[in-house]
């Protein structure tokens, strides 16, 4: 390809088209193994040579390369001059593909424009089958389908790199068309990007083509990661700076691509700048609501603080959905879930056996996912979904999977036999979703696949820190829902969960469940708080105990004799700040004052 597409290669085959027939049979072949890298040469010789013949060859063969012309040429339109711009809107007509059609309008509808260049771009948008000539909306509609990453507008696929366009109107280089080569996984997010800023300079008021910018440039930064050069202004700036209007239509855009790391993104500058309204809006798509149903974990509790955090004051679909994802974040141990799906009772007790040892929490598995898709509700989704079959049995099951709401974004393992390994391989080819581990292969390799896997579309699987920090995070939402009183989200829908972790958790994080509970002070809440500051100790005893006494006095709740005996033993035993603590409890909970006697009368 090197040799192919080599500049003074080029060159001496355009030379050849003078030539005899040999030479221009020879000829032809270069160019045409060139492709796109021969259109500079060429637009050179359309543009600038005085020999008619030459140029007629040279438009010949710019036609002839389709759509590896299209992008170059009409990448150049708006900077030639009205005649070179003639000829080459003819050209564009002529190979037929219609991403040329906005960049025909653009330069059609300049007000420097001469008839004639009007006129060629009319006959070309006829012969494009054009329909609306607005050049804001096909300049935004081109870019949709680059963000959409259409296979069929990139004109290498296969290629480490493709070329960014643009003309040079400095004298020399190949007539000013010049190629910038980017890496191919962020070659549609950098077109999409230009498109959307030629769409936003013809209207500036165009929030669509705003949105896509946005999530393009979001998209480029995460797939270069530590590559990503950092500009002037960063993506999360346009994020946020672009207003909530636009990041919802950019997470609406997120969840159509099912591009979690992108979701999160557009969470996260939503929590920065939406109120209540514009998150769970009845009216129209509410990507947010999306979110909160979404495959992946992080996505759901993310939506759910950023819910929680603007306190809606109004009733909204799926609104009680919202605490119990918060509450799922506190009572959970992190743990990975995963499912079967496929293959017989023995492959999947199996599998399931090899998904334990590896760290995986297995819901029952099934023959169909119609069999278990109501469990994997239920479990509030799936971490991984592992498939065992033949080729066209693991390919009905991923269509079905996806068909989903619950698991619509989850990762996929496919097991294949090693005879079919190729096969199932070239079925998901290009798909990131699905990592194909072959049966029988080590147990180390069946984790690495997993956790590949996983990676590719949520980040991994939640560490214990990372199950933390979100319980952390979930409990301070619930804590400020309970505080505000709010009349929509009834923070007592995660009395359960919390009553559960009050028993499991340890640290700030078992304080802050306590305060929740505190708030809720339900009888129960009051009797888990009473029972837990009970068999604390150190500060925690004393933080525990004033909870305990604040949920009593919001009550009026009672302790049974069980509790009074137990602090009565942990007074008389105490001393400084402990015992103040237990004495505030026991004073709350109206036991009367026959142990103040006591203790006075006992010295």
């Amino acid at each position: 390809k090197a040799r192919a597409r080599d500049p003074a290669r080029i060159g001496e085959a355009i030379g050849m088209l003078r030539g005899t027939l040999r030479e221009r049979m020879i000829a032809e072949e270069r160019i045409a193994a060139a492709g796109e890298y021969a259109v500079p040469q060429l637009l050179k010789v359309v543009v600038d040579s005085k020999d008619t013949a030459l140029e007629l060859e040279a438009t010949k063969h710019l036609v002839a390369l389709k759509r590896y012309s299209v992008l170059p040429l009409s990448m150049s339109l708006a900077n030639l001059d009205s005649n070179s711009q003639r000829k080459v809107i003819a050209m564009l007509g002529e190979i037929g593909y219609p991403h040329a059609i906005p960049f025909i309008l653009e330069v059609g509808a300049s007000a420097d424009a001469p008839d004639t260049v009007k006129a060629a771009a009319e006959v070309a948008f006829s012969q494009l089958n054009g329909t609306a000539k607005d050049v804001s909306a096909q300049f935004t509609a081109l870019a949709r389908k680059f963000f959409d990453r259409d296979a069929s507008l990139i004109p290498n696929p296969a290629d480490a790199v493709n070329n960014m366009w643009a003309f040079d109107g400095t004298p020399g280089g190949y007539g000013g068309l010049q190629a910038t080569p980017v890496a191919t996984p962020i070659f549609c997010d950098e077109m999409a990007m230009a498109l959307a800023r030629r769409a936003l300079a013809a209207d500036q008021a165009n929030n669509a083509a705003l949105a896509i910018y946005v999530a393009s440039d979001l998209r480029r930064e995460n797939t270069l990661g530590s590559d990503a050069q950092p500009g002037r202004y960063s993506p999360q700036f346009f994020a946020t700076a672009s207003g909530p209007s636009v990041c919802n239509e950019e997470l609406g855009m997120a969840i159509d691509a099912k591009d979690t790391a992108q979701i999160r993104d557009a969470i996260g500058a939503l929590a920065q700048t939406a109120g209540s309204n514009m998150l769970v809006a009845n009216a129209g798509r509410t990507p947010m609501l999306e979110a909160l149903r979404y495959a992946d974990r992080r996505v759901r509790l993310e939506a759910a603080i950023a819910i929680a955090q603007s306190l809606p004051k109004q009733s909204f679909a799926g609104d009680f959905g919202v605490v119990p994802t918060l509450a799922s974040a506190i009572s959970d141990s992190g743990v990975s879930r995963a499912t079967v799906l496929g293959g017989s009772l023995e492959d999947r007790q199996a599998i399931q056996q090899q998904l334990g040892s590896v760290g995986f929490a297995v819901l029952a598995g099934a023959d169909n996912f119609d069999a278990l898709e109501v469990d994997v509700i239920k479990a509030n989704g799936v971490d991984l979904v592992v498939v065992r079959g033949a080729v066209a049995d693991i390919q009905a099951a991923v269509e079905r999977v996806r068909a989903s709401g619950a698991t619509s974004a989850s990762p996929v393992l496919a097991i294949a036999n090693a005879l079919e390994e190729n096969a199932v391989r070239n079925a998901f080819a290009g798909d990131r979703s699905v990592t194909v581990w072959t049966e029988g292969s080590t147990s180390d390799s069946f984790r690495n696949a997993a956790m590949a896997v996983m990676s590719n579309m949520s980040g991994g699987a939640m560490d214990e820190a990372e199950a933390t920090e979100y319980a952390i995070r979930c409990a301070e939402t619930l804590r400020g829902v309970a505080m505000s009183g709010s009349k929509t989200l009834s923070v007592c829908d995660a009395e359960g969960a919390l009553l559960r972790a009050l028993n499991t958790k340890q640290g700030g994080l078992r304080v802050m469940v306590a305060e929740v509970l505190a708030l809720i002070a339900s009888p129960s809440a009051q009797n888990a708080l009473v029972d837990a500051a009970i068999g604390a100790s150190g500060e925690e005893q004393t933080v525990l105990c004033d909870l305990a006494a604040a949920a009593a006095r919001a009550s009026g709740g009672k302790a049974d004799e069980r509790q009074l005996a137990a602090l009565r033993q942990l007074i008389g035993s105490s001393e400084g700040a402990a015992a103040e603590a237990a004495g505030r409890l026991y004073g709350a909970l109206d036991a009367g004052p026959a142990e103040a006697v006591k203790l006075i009368t006992r010295d």
